[in-house]
């Protein structure tokens, strides 16, 4: 039953972060709910599958409901019917619409992200209070600061190229968000980032060969090797997924977690 109900919270949840991040990325009043087109920011509504405005059709809609689903599922696997479950949908929603932003205009955007780490973190404190185990909520604050050492850290070192600030900031919540279940969650979301990272790179890389390719056929003048591989890749998206996968993989035992 718990995860049923958060199945539905997630696909509710898909929508809600779609319209969300649409709408700021439009400088407009955050109305959840309200259909906003993401090509010309038009409140079509979700009962139409196109808009009228400038003929866009749904389509990336109906593969965000199937992750929110599939994640929500997954928390609700990982958590159980506790309170904490509360804050990690809620964390699925934010995530999920920052994830749109940073492939929209590779951009984390501050007005989610920012009071919506600090709003999820308290009502995580809270719910752990509620359960429990305020202990998890430690180690989870431990966590998110350590990811956001660490990302800063990585920040310096490759002085912002493919890797933005705002990916730093996203850290944050990432990480009090996998470390509450464990440290080892923590280990293993940043792994798995750095794994769907390096297949993103060498995807974008091989379409650049594959373009290239089809240029030279056609007589045309290539593009440099060197171009093909500064084309920028948005990295939020991946450090996202990486938490999803490590909180999902925590609750079918792929490693331990404390007791």
């Amino acid at each position: 039953m718990t995860t049923i109900v958060a199945g539905a919270f997630g696909f509710l949840g898909a929508l809600v972060a779609h319209d969300l991040a649409t709408q700021v990325l439009h400088d407009q009043p955050l109305r959840p709910l309200a259909g906003t087109c993401p090509r010309c920011g038009t409140r079509r509504g979700w009962f139409s599958l196109h808009c009228d405005s400038c003929g866009r059709r749904v389509g990336r809609e109906a593969l965000l409901v199937l992750l929110g689903v599939a994640a929500a599922a997954g928390f609700a696997n990982t958590l159980g019917p506790g309170w904490a479950l509360i804050p990690y949908l809620g964390f699925l929603w934010l995530t999920i619409a920052l994830g749109i932003t940073d492939i929209d205009a590779f951009r984390i955007v501050d007005r989610l992200n920012i009071p919506g780490t600090i709003a999820l973190v308290l009502a995580l404190g809270a719910a752990s209070l509620a359960d429990g185990t305020p202990g998890n909520w430690v180690r989870g604050l431990l966590g998110g600061l350590a990811y956001f050492a660490g990302t800063n850290l990585l920040f310096l070192l490759v002085r912002g190229r493919g890797f933005g600030y705002g990916d730093v900031k996203l850290s944050v919540v990432l990480g009090v968000f996998t470390a509450y279940l464990s440290w080892g969650t923590l280990g293993w979301s940043v792994f798995i980032t750095a794994v769907i990272g390096g297949l993103i790179s060498i995807g974008v890389l091989g379409v650049g060969l594959m373009v290239g390719a089809r240029r030279r056929r056609a007589g045309q003048a290539e593009v440099p090797m060197r171009e093909v591989m500064k084309a920028e890749v948005p990295y939020g998206p991946a450090m996202i997924l990486g938490a999803w996968v490590a909180i999902v993989l925590a609750g079918l035992g792929a490693f331990a977690l404390p007791t």
